[in-house]
């Protein structure tokens, strides 16, 4: 380091300004205490806080609970049938009403089928003598009604042929030629009775052979089960159909069933009846309606809720299966609450908590929320009728900071 040449002549200056840097450093730190001594003899700054009272109101009790939207029915509609497919009338998100033609299969092969068994039962009603499609009495055919004249002759004559025998007009040996004729003709009779029974199941079985042939004509026309919308169509026209191959998929969209999982905790005040409101995100500015129609008797050892299902009315077919929902089950109409302004509650890490009024200080409770009514938010546990909460800067706030209420 260069020195100055008036250093060299005054060997007392470096000593004199490093004294001068100690008293300067003194300095400062003595004007940094006294600016510390003067804030901490300053008031503590007060927030400006907006404050509401809590309110008791008749509230209508509610279980909130999400769920999802199901068809009530679906369908799956089959061929019973074979033969190609001549038509087929619907598409996906056809309406379709129970009962209507949805299909044609071409009937001419099973038609050819049906006049044949047709035919062969009225040639097996000759032989018997019957008229078609009616019950008879096998005593009343022609070859059983012979042969049962002849069994009542045969009969008479053995009879008459005992009383001689008693008065020795004829001989026993007369007699025993009468008893064979007798069981002969009994025997003719009995075979007579076989033969016409016989003839008789054959009937029985073409008349069931018909049956089969016209139903299987008409199952060549293809109905819907259900009232309901197509959601899917499986087959096409000219496709050859086989018994049980599927043709279309149909739901029933009105009314659908809302599956909801309850907890467990809520699951005693779950009835049958019960209404229940729902909105879904299709239609957020709507609320649509039903009721508790069915409760599984057992909760879910997985999550511990109990499934309920209500069923919803879809008049105007805006809901569909598979939409999520957010639903409240009414549980009791009659009840009284103690509500707050909804932004008067802060959640944070799922704790759910508001402020008090306390004094001139904010005091933190945390709290059990209940049902909203509009703007207001039911406080289940956590405050008092009467108390006064801080809706305004609860950002701001913490246990015990001075606030001044407007």
């Amino acid at each position: 380091m260069a020195m100055n040449p008036a250093s060299l002549k005054n060997p007392l200056l470096p000593l004199m300004l490093s004294l001068m840097l100690i008293f300067a450093a003194c300095g400062k730190k003595a004007l940094e205490n006294a600016q510390a001594q003067s804030n901490s003899n300053r008031p503590p700054e007060r927030i400006d806080v907006a404050i509401a009272p809590v309110v008791e109101r008749t509230a209508v009790r509610a279980i909130e609970v999400v769920g999802s939207l199901e068809a009530e029915d679906d369908v799956t509609v089959s061929s019973q049938a074979a033969g190609n497919l001549d038509e087929i009338t619907v598409d996906v998100g056809s309406v379709v009403r129970r009962g209507q033609t949805i299909a044609h299969i071409d009937a001419r092969e099973l038609n050819l089928k049906m006049a044949q068994a047709e035919a062969a039962l009225r040639q097996a009603e000759a032989r018997l003598g019957i008229a078609p499609d009616t019950r008879f009495d096998p005593e009343r055919t022609p070859d059983v009604r012979q042969a049962r004249a002849a069994l009542e002759r045969a009969r008479y004559d053995l009879n008459a042929a005992r009383n001689l025998v008693e008065n020795g007009d004829i001989s026993k040996q007369q007699v025993d030629v009468y008893q064979k004729t007798f069981e002969q003709a009994e025997a003719r009779h009995q075979a007579a009775l076989e033969n016409v029974r016989n003839l008789a199941a054959q009937i029985e079985e073409k008349r069931a052979a018909l049956a089969l042939a016209k139903k299987q004509f008409t199952d060549t026309v293809i109905v819907s089960p259900i009232s309901g919308v197509v959601k899917e169509k499986l087959a096409s026209r000219g496709e050859y159909m086989q018994p049980g191959k599927p043709l279309v998929q149909i739901v029933q969209i009105n009314p659908l069933r809302l599956k909801l999982e309850v907890s467990e905790a809520f699951a005693a005040n779950i009835k049958i009846g019960q209404e229940v409101t729902l909105k879904v995100d299709a239609f957020a500015d709507r609320q649509f309606k039903g009721s508790i129609r069915r409760i599984n008797p057992s909760v879910d050892e997985k999550n511990r809720s109990l499934v309920a299902e209500a069923e919803v009315k879809n008049d105007n077919a805006l809901l569909r299966p598979g939409m999520f929902a957010r639903a409240e089950i009414v549980s009791n109409r009659q009840g009284t609450a103690l509500m707050v302004p909804e932004k008067a509650v802060v959640s944070l890490a799922g704790i759910n908590k508001i402020f008090v009024l306390d004094g001139d200080h904010a005091a933190e409770r945390q709290v059990k929320l209940g049902a909203r009514d509009g703007s207001l938010i039911e406080i289940i546990e956590g405050i008092k009728l009467g108390e006064r909460v801080i809706t305004t800067n609860a950002d701001r706030l913490h246990d015990g900071v001075s606030v001044s209420a407007t």
